[in-house]
């Protein structure tokens, strides 16, 4: 590139050719730089950072989704004028690991542990609570059994959703 710029200035080539040629090469750096640090900034993110595919699901509990979860299914029962929706999730994290993430984001109120997970319960004042996010052992005998999607292997925790509809 150097020689090139060189040979014009020797071979009588005007300033103006020149600025075009500079100007084309800074275009062409900033295009590269920009196209670099995009890719980097992508790449450099946290597995917190990404978009997840279960944000839609949690979003409609009005719980935040946790990252590398397993959708198993939703289901919906019917009783006595109600509905209950639920969704269940398997992780390949500890439950405490998973209640521990819950707990910094929900903190405690509505909480009860239970065994090696726990259970929120909101509104926390109702007693009929009208979504439950409920954390357990992958063990565990809970409605995702009903599931026709099952856990994938080395999964330790069941996550199930539900809300009175």
């Amino acid at each position: 590139m150097l020689l090139r710029v060189i040979s014009w200035i020797v071979a009588g080539r005007g300033a103006a050719h020149l600025e075009r040629e500079a100007m084309k090469v800074l275009l062409f750096l900033t295009a590269l730089l920009f196209v670099v640090g995009f890719v980097g900034n992508y790449s450099t993110q946290s597995a917190e950072d990404k978009p997840d595919a279960n944000d839609s699901i949690f979003k409609s509990y009005g719980f935040p989704s946790h990252p590398g979860l397993t959708h198993l299914c939703q289901k919906r029962v019917y009783g006595s004028g109600s509905e209950i929706t639920w969704d269940a999730f398997a992780s390949t994290a500890e439950p405490a690991e998973i209640v521990d993430y819950y707990l910094r984001k929900l903190r405690k109120t509505g909480f009860t542990s239970e065994g090696k997970g726990g259970t929120w319960r909101l509104p926390a004042d109702d007693p009929q609570p009208k979504r439950v996010l409920n954390i357990m052992a992958a063990g565990t005998d809970n409605p995702s059994r009903e599931c026709e999607e099952h856990p994938p292997s080395g999964s330790r925790t069941i996550i199930l959703l539900s809300k009175m509809n």
